[in-house]
């Protein structure tokens, strides 16, 4: 599986659109640095695996509760 690394910032509007409310970059680093977030430090810079999120995200279930098909 080939790892896609995206900023915080780039993961904020991928997740959560131009007007949604995401959460602040500490949080995501913290989500980051306990392991809720796939993802790796470089340098000084966390970055997040955005193919392993996008994967781990994948359960049917919760998707189809979150768009209210359920």
């Amino acid at each position: 599986m080939k790892k896609e690394l995206i900023k915080i910032s780039e993961f904020q509007r991928r997740r959560w659109g131009d007007n949604g409310t995401p959460l602040c970059s500490q949080a995501i680093r913290m989500q980051l640095r306990n392991g809720i977030l796939p993802g790796e430090q470089i340098g000084k810079l966390w970055y997040i695996d955005w193919t392993a999120f996008t994967k781990a995200d994948s359960n049917d279930l919760v998707s189809m509760v979150l768009k209210g098909a359920a």
